[in-house]
Order: structure tokens, then sequence, then C-alpha cells
């Protein structure tokens, strides 16, 4: 392993590479990437994850507090 190699720039290696063209220069235009919008579908999965969550913590409080009534009483 070299600790010691040195960083080389963009320009460094397109001028040690020949005529390769780095992906900075290139012309051709990229795809458009489709805009991400509120789905309905992840929206109804939130919905249903965090009713479930809400039912584990209900749960669990249910148990703390049968678990002191039981160590009290």
């Amino acid at each position: 392993m070299n600790l010691f190699r040195r960083a080389e720039t963009n320009e460094q290696r397109t001028t040690r590479q020949g005529d390769a063209v780095s992906q900075i220069d290139t012309t051709d235009k990229l795809a458009e990437a489709p805009e991400t919008g509120s789905s309905l579908f992840a929206l109804c999965g939130l919905g249903v994850a965090g009713i479930a969550m809400l039912g584990w913590v209900g749960a669990l409080a249910w148990i703390a507090w049968r678990l002191v009534d039981w160590l009290l009483f």
C-alpha cells in the first residue's frame, strides 16, 4: 500500500490517456430522470408502518402497566 501516491487531477488523467475524453467534456445529454412525486402506495405504506408502531408502543405500555400493577399490589 503506497501512502505517498500523488493525487491526480482530471486534466492530468486526460493528458496521460491521450485522446480519451473526460466525462465532463462529453456533449451527450444525459437522459432525464423521472420526477419523484408523492406516491399513494408509499404514503399508505408509511401509514401502515405508523399504525404498527403505535400498536407496539401501546402493547409495551400495557405490559409495563400490568407489571407495575403486579409488583406493587
